[in-house]
């Protein structure tokens, strides 16, 4: 049975019956609530991605690509023919620029620029300090030398004893996995209270946590049949343990949980829900895990008023049977994935619901 259409089916109804009316920056309203959770599995064989309209992967895979690279500019989506970032990084540039029209006249000179000019795409494709690959990969911070460490507040202490640094939370994550996997601060924030004001977008999807939990021997038996291991084979608990290993079994899954400030439930959500499962399934197989649960937590779950006409059709759609996901098993290091390592197989779906983008 799908259950990731009717999640999200049971959230859209929730929305829509007990929503209050919010006006907001973009001057569209929204209808929506506080506090939704859902959670979905990450089987590669029933991966969660919503078949009651066509969801386009291409995208979801080049910008998880992008945000893993540590990228905060959009010319590599550009190239790849990857659109929702677009009115965000020229609504920076405009803003910047001065750049004078409606952003619909400016967006196209302004793509084919940024695919066209190299120069004028390392300037004006950057969405800036702040935005999702750069907090991931190198989230920075500020120390003080040695002499100063201790000092209860900035203030009095010459700004030439402080030294700028980078986390990389991704790789940070990943060491942990691989020597503590009981861990419980695997975290990766986007969130900087400072540069969440300096960014085109301030980042959404915030923040999230990697959980693992052994595995039992009839579940790693499991997986050893799934992976091609003799069927009828059976032997002592001592063998059997040893044959596993052997096999390099999985002993742990993986689960992730991500909290979301802000859900934009039309064009946000089946993006959110398959990109962070697709990460999740990258991770484990960097670290010789199986897949678990994605958790997906949100603060402000909301559709736009312009939204609810397509939702309302897309609820009369009978879900299909969810999609495959193949994964190259060639690939061992989550940063050496390309685009063709992923594939998407036997996705069926129902035809695509336009919903126009709020700025």
């Amino acid at each position: 049975m799908n259950k990731v259409d009717t999640e999200y089916f049971r959230i859209v109804n929730d929305i829509l019956t007990n929503g209050k009316v919010k006006k907001n920056r973009t001057g569209v309203d929204t209808i929506g609530i506080f506090g939704a959770q859902a959670k979905y599995n990450v089987d590669l064989n029933a991966f969660p991605l919503l078949t009651t309209k066509k969801v386009h992967w291409p995208a979801i895979v080049h910008e998880l690509l992008w945000f893993i690279s540590g990228d905060t500019n959009i010319k590599y989506l550009v190239d790849n023919d990857v659109k929702i970032w677009n009115e965000w990084a020229c609504k920076r540039y405009m803003e910047k620029t001065g750049a004078k029209g409606h952003i619909s006249a400016i967006l196209p000179i302004y793509v084919k620029n940024i695919k066209e000019d190299v120069e004028f795409a390392k300037e004006w494709g950057e969405l800036g300090e702040g935005t999702y690959g750069g907090m991931w990969r190198a989230f920075p911070f500020y120390t003080q030398d040695n002499e100063f460490v201790g000092s209860s507040t900035v203030k009095g202490v010459s700004a030439e004893y402080w030294t700028f640094g980078q986390v990389d939370q991704l790789q940070k994550v990943i060491n942990n996995l691989k020597t503590n996997p009981d861990d419980r601060r695997m975290i990766v924030s986007a969130w900087h209270p400072y540069w969440v004001d300096q960014c085109a977008l301030p980042p959404c999807h915030c923040l999230f946590q990697f959980h693992t939990e052994e595995l039992t021997q009839d579940e790693r038996f499991d997986l050893y049949r799934e992976s091609g291991g003799n069927k009828g084979w059976v032997s002592v608990p001592e063998m059997n343990e040893k044959v596993l290993n052997d096999a390099n079994i999985p002993t742990r899954r993986l689960n992730c949980l991500l909290y979301q400030r802000s859900q934009d439930t039309a064009l946000g959500n089946p993006f959110n829900v398959a990109s962070y499962s697709l990460l999740t399934a990258m991770i484990a197989q960097s670290v010789n895990m199986t897949t678990g649960t994605f958790t997906h937590s949100t603060g402000d779950t909301h559709i736009y008023v312009n939204h609810i006409d397509g939702l309302k059709l897309q609820l009369t759609r009978e879900p299909k049977k969810l999609p495959k996901l193949w994964l190259n098993p060639e690939v061992k290091s989550l940063f050496d994935f390309k685009y063709d390592d992923i594939k998407l197989l036997d996705y069926e779906f129902h035809p695509t619901i336009k919903f126009e983008v709020a700025v």
